[in-house]
Order: structure tokens, then sequence, then C-alpha cells
């Protein structure tokens, strides 16, 4: 058996190993306190791997193993390339198959979703642990920006009314980071569980790249950064236009829920590049209300 090794996320170790003639991605966990998220993430994938969407494919859970010391998935690997490399060779007609398709998949989640109020005290609870954290993070603590960021919010949130949106499917981190790219094909992988289970929570993490170039800030390397905004702009301007033309509970609840996942990135962020970043889009994100 070939071990093939690769950089891991989320302090998971990502090894591709040989099996006869196929490859298999291997994800592992040594983190006692990560053990029930990855396994519940396996769950999520292998549910969602089911899916038979033109264009959208998830790959396969083999196997999930746990025990004292690891959580193990074992998974299909797939001959693909990441979104910078996509972006930087797509021509029109791509970009044009990927905003088809991300639409596809996030329709597919609103028809397997039901329309169901969401007590505000759900995302009340959630910013006040946020907060917590993010005023004990060392990195952010004594920070007077950080803490007019706090307060803006929690006046925000404190308005909150309960909120009428679809429940029931996700996909938990749908950024390009966690997209690989084959052709027309795009699959979907790293599914994570969600404080609210929704389509919209899909829908705020696409526009966290989209809008606001996350994933592009994370990039290490070199990449045209002009040729990826202009086609980041172009999705998110059609993904954007879209739900607002379909969905009330779109027009209502983007911002507030957009503010929150900022807010919940923000609480672990250390780096000053990143802490820069959130503190500038937080702000400008606040300015919407």
């Amino acid at each position: 058996m070939e071990i093939i090794e690769v950089k891991g996320h989320s302090g998971c170790e990502i090894d591709v190993k040989r099996e006869d003639k196929s490859l298999f991605v291997y994800k592992t966990t040594r983190d006692p306190g990560y053990f029930n998220r990855l396994v519940r993430q396996g769950k999520k994938q292998e549910q969602a791997s089911h899916i038979e969407l033109q264009h959208i494919r998830i790959p396969k859970i083999h196997e999930i193993t746990r025990n004292e010391r690891e959580v193990r998935l074992k998974m299909d690997y797939v001959y693909s390339r990441n979104f910078v490399e996509f972006f930087e060779q797509a021509g029109f007609e791509q970009v044009a198959y990927l905003i088809e398709a991300l639409i596809m998949y996030l329709e597919y989640e609103i028809s397997g979703s039901k329309n169901e109020t969401v007590e505000s005290l759900i995302v009340k609870d959630k910013f006040n642990d946020v907060k917590k954290k993010t005023l004990s993070n060392r990195y952010l603590a004594g920070d007077i920006e950080i803490a007019e960021i706090m307060e803006r919010s929690e006046a925000i949130f404190n308005k909150l009314e309960d909120m009428e949106m679809p429940v029931g499917v996700c996909h938990g981190d749908l950024t390009f980071s966690n997209i690989l790219f084959n052709g027309n094909n795009y699959y979907l992988i790293d599914f994570l569980d969600s404080f609210i289970e929704s389509p919209l929570l899909d829908i705020v993490k696409l526009r966290q790249d989209t809008a606001w170039l996350w994933s592009q800030l994370m990039y290490t390397k070199p990449c045209d950064t002009i040729r990826l905004h202009i086609a980041f702009k172009k999705i998110d301007d059609e993904i954007n236009a879209y739900f607002h033309e379909h969905y009330d509970w779109y027009r209502k609840l983007y911002n507030p829920l957009q503010l929150m996942n900022f807010l919940r990135i923000l609480q672990y962020a250390h780096e000053p590049k990143v802490i820069d970043y959130l503190k500038h889009s937080i702000n400008e994100q606040l300015e919407e209300f």
C-alpha cells in the first residue's frame, strides 16, 4: 500500500493511500475533543454522497473508524484542481456552469428542507457564546475595536425576532476551499454540522468567498487575484440576485446570519492578517443594519 501525504486542515491529518488499483483519502484526528465532530462530519457526508445532481458530486465515505486513540474517515479520492487552479483557467462558460450547479445544489437543499420558525434565542445564545470566547481570546482581549464590534453586534441580535427559514439540509461549510473541481463536475467535501441546519447558512458560507474573498485570503501561494475577483464578483452577483428575487427569508435574514458567521470565525482568530480582515468585514456588515 502506497501512502501519499498531503497537508491537512482543522487539525486533522490527511493521507492519500493506494489500495490495489484505487486511491482513497484518510482523514484522521487524534484530538479527543474533535472525535465526535469528525464522526458527525463523516456521517453527514456519507448521507449526502447519495445525492444525484448534474455537475455536483460528493465523495463516498467507505469507513468511519473510532478507537481510544483516533477517529478516521476513509473516502474516495478525487482527481481534481483546487479553486485557484480552476478559476485561473476557467472561461465565462465554465463559470456559468459553476453558477448553475451551485444554484441547483442549493435548491436541492431547499427542497429537502421545511420552512420552520427558528427561535431568535438560538442566535442570541450563539452570540453570547461567541462573545465570551472572543473576549477571552488572548489575541483579541483588550482590543477597543473588537469591544465596539461586540457591543454593536449585541444590539443587533437583541432586536432579532423569531425567523422563518428552511431547515433540514445543509453542507455546513460551503466555501471554495471545500469544493474540488474536475472539468464541469464539482465535488463537495468536508461537511460540517451547523448550529442551524439551513440552506441559508450555506448561501452565507458561499458568499463568504464570493463577496468577501475568504478562501483567497487563506490561499498562501501566488495567484491571479484580478482574474479571481472578476469570477467571484460574477458568481456573487448572480447568486445574490437569484435568491433575493425568489426567497423572502433570504432578503430578511442574510445580513444578520452573515454577521454571525464572521463573528464565529473571529472568536478563534490569531493571525494579524485574519484579524484585520475580520474587523474590516464585520464593520462593513454592520453598516448594512
